[in-house]
């Protein structure tokens, strides 16, 4: 049993199908990636898996059961979180009161305390600013903050949404440093990433996407490989 399951989904914005019948899979414990041009569908998929878009056909399962139906704010409860792009960090609230945003809906202060310990573990610089208004935050900070908002609530699946769209290399560099820590700590990792090189050297299996559809698959190492792939993704000729 897979860990999410995409059945045949379809995804309409009124007259414009934007999803063509996605069918994939994500195993528990992998990194899998979503590439593909701007426009291709990576947005739309990951707003159709937290729920914030309704599939128009098809139905997706997360742990064997269907939740294709399933409100957006319970999916967090299943162990659905996601780090959305543009970050959607409150601008007007520390870092800590961000991240305690992330665990809401729990009730596990121990849990909760231990959270807060991992996440400043993994990114130590929110430990240093933990007190600075999230408005005030570099870009490269700002994404931290939205990760690690995410792992708050102890996600089975971590969606991550464009992580490194518009930041400087060296944050880009930290940034999957440490997609790669919190997978090697047991978090399941679906990831839309522009930024195609990075994204399939850290994925165990990645998938391409084009104008909605599914147009190849295979292993991050056999993508990275492709030709084709690195024509239209890498820069290589």
């Amino acid at each position: 049993m897979s860990l999410l399951e995409l059945n045949d989904v379809s995804v309409h914005y009124g007259r414009i199908q934007a999803l063509h019948g996605l069918t994939f899979t994500v195993e528990e414990g992998e990194v899998v990636s979503l590439i593909g041009a701007n426009g291709a569908g990576k947005t739309t998929t990951m707003k159709t898996i937290s729920g914030l878009l309704s599939p128009s056909s098809g139905n997706i399962t997360f742990q064997g059961e269907d939740i294709t139906k399933v409100k957006p704010h319970l999916r967090p409860g299943l162990g659905i979180c996601q780090a959305p792009e543009g970050r959607g960090v409150f601008p007007g609230m520390t870092v800590r009161e961000n991240l305690g945003m992330g665990a809401f809906g729990r009730k596990d202060k121990a849990g909760i305390d231990e959270d807060y310990d991992r996440v400043f573990e993994l990114f130590p610089r929110l430990k240093e600013r933990e007190s600075q208004l999230g408005g005030t935050m570099s870009g490269g900070e700002q994404q931290m903050v939205a990760i690690a908002r995410a792992l708050m609530a102890r996600p089975k699946l971590l969606l991550l949404d464009e992580p490194s769209m518009g930041l400087a290399p060296q944050y880009i560099r930290q940034i999957f440093k440490i997609i790669k820590e919190i997978n090697a700590q047991g978090t399941t990792i679906l990831l839309v990433e522009q930024n195609a090189n990075q994204a399939l050297s850290r994925s165990h299996r990645a998938f391409v996407l084009e104008t909605g559809s599914i147009t190849r698959a295979g292993t991050g190492r056999e993508l990275k490989a492709d030709p084709a792939i690195k024509e239209a993704y890498l820069g290589v000729a």
